[in-house]
């Protein structure tokens, strides 16, 4: 159901959904194979620090944790933040009742069986209940949702994320456990996530507005199939992207993905991708196309400054690496500068760290042969340079190249010029010691990717956040082609 802009009862209590001192499960099982098994198996497994109770008609312990029959029958004295539902859709009625007498702050829905199935006159009595009594419910048909800062993993969710700068928003399940599992393999570090499922009554624009106030939060993702209430949510990421950056992903457009989204969250068709590009644009949110680049834009947004201006300087060790990226930001409207253009001085100051038959052009071509020492120096001079706006640093290993000890001189970069608030960004293309090397670059805050095209998606999404910003700070529009990634 449609709202016209974020309700502030509901983005103030979205913080029970991620860190609540007591929920209640209503539909607790004994039984490993259910649902209502598995979420207070994952509670438990990691280390939720609140107090969990069970509901279960016909069982007076679950878990070895007492059990009330109704959430109605838990004693008044004990305040219940968080009521989780995984009973069947016919028995929700009599849950959002209980709540509303117990005054529960926010109940999550995982069941199904409504829109997404034809039933969409029930999901909406009942969405209309809760907005009655000011009952938030998120869902229903939802996977889960946590916070690896509270240790709170709410669902049928295998594992937390690892903790880091992006609020995850999906309404896709499948795809949440997707960037879930990124997230554990490749270190893409999460502040929340959620999946909001039918998003019969919480809508994107609440859970916008709240990421905007979390201080975990350093960028904002969201994946959308329906986006029904466009007003709510121009106006929630107007409000956040001034402080931090939104990214969104919009499917279901083709003639087969609508159905399918009508099947999988009850998305209705809306108007084609022209018509969102608008949306996006209105809002300040930059739109990914694809779910790798909205992955990899995601973690650059939140881990890294905006890219000021247009001067950037790519230092590698491999030609090939460098064309790549040549081509793909010129395809990205975003073309790079030759060093003297950038800076009169530039080439001869890193033309000391590398051969003579090196290119100090851009991207600067240090050779095969370069070792840690060199890049190292080649990357001072870039990054200190006050035309240079922002690096990016490419590796791709010879049996010479010691791509730990490079990792190590990009690190330390980081640490020692990170005052000046200049995006790095790094890219490594090999076999195993590349990926390895990714994943410390990543723990150490520093965007790092596998292939070229990755990298530079990341810049170029830091340069369209800087002029989404600027143009927000003038009361102007955004740039007509800052708001979409290429």
């Amino acid at each position: 159901m449609k709202i016209d802009k974020p309700r502030q009862y509901v983005v103030e209590n979205l913080k029970y959904a991620l860190n609540p001192r007591t929920i209640a499960v209503v539909g607790a099982s004994r039984y490993p194979g259910k649902v209502g098994y598995q979420v207070i198996q994952g509670l438990k497994d990691w280390n939720f620090k609140g107090r969990i109770i069970p509901v279960n008609p016909r069982a007076d312990t679950v878990h070895g944790l007492k059990a009330y029959k109704t959430v109605a029958d838990i004693p008044p004295e004990i305040d219940i933040d968080l009521v989780f539902v995984a009973v069947p859709s016919v028995l929700i009625k009599m849950v959002l009742e209980s709540c509303v007498q117990r005054k529960v702050k926010l109940v999550t829905v995982a069941s199904s069986g409504f829109k997404e199935v034809g039933r969409g006159d029930l999901q909406n009595r009942l969405t209309q209940y809760c907005r009655d009594n000011k009952l938030a419910l998120i869902g229903p048909n939802l996977l889960g949702m946590g916070s690896p800062y509270s240790n709170f993993n709410c669902g049928f969710i295998p594992y937390l994320p690892i903790a880091g700068p992006v609020a995850m928003i999906s309404q896709s399940g499948a795809n949440l456990l997707a960037a879930l599992g990124n997230s554990q393999t490749m270190r893409f570090g999460m502040s929340f996530f959620v999946g909001l499922g039918n998003k019969a009554d919480v809508d994107f624009s609440e859970f916008v507005a709240y990421a905007g106030q979390d201080p975990n939060s350093k960028c904002v993702s969201v994946y959308i199939e329906g986006l029904d209430s466009e007003e709510a949510f121009v106006h929630a990421a107007r409000s956040v992207v001034p402080h931090k950056p939104v990214v969104a992903i919009k499917v279901g457009g083709s003639t087969i993905g609508v159905k399918a989204a009508m099947a999988h969250t009850a998305s209705e068709a809306g108007p084609g991708d022209a018509h969102y590009d608008k949306v996006f644009e209105r809002a300040g949110v930059i739109r990914a196309t694809t779910w790798q680049q909205f992955l990899d834009i995601s973690l650059a947004l939140g881990l890294m400054p905006p890219l000021k201006g247009d001067n950037f300087v790519m230092i590698t060790n491999g030609g090939g690496s460098g064309l790549l990226a040549c081509d793909h930001f010129e395809r990205s409207g975003m073309p790079m500068k030759e060093l003297p253009i950038i800076s009169g001085g530039l080439s001869q100051r890193i033309r000391a760290y590398m051969p003579a038959f090196g290119s100090p052009l851009n991207p600067v071509d240090i050779a095969g042969t370069a070792n840690h020492i060199q890049y190292h120096g080649a990357l001072i001079q870039a990054i200190r340079d006050p035309n240079v706006d922002g690096v990016i640093v490419s590796t791709c290993p010879t049996a010479i190249t010691d791509v730990a000890a490079i990792t190590d001189a990009v690190i330390d970069l980081k640490k020692r010029f990170g005052y000046l608030n200049k995006p790095i960004i790094a890219q490594l293309q090999g076999g195993a010691e590349c990926d390895a090397n990714i994943l410390r670059l990543r723990d150490a805050g520093i965007p790092a990717y596998r292939m070229p095209e990755q990298a530079v998606d990341a810049m170029v999404s830091l340069r369209k956040y800087a002029k989404i910003q600027e143009g927000l700070s003038t009361g102007a529009a955004a740039p007509k082609k800052a708001s979409r990634a290429s």
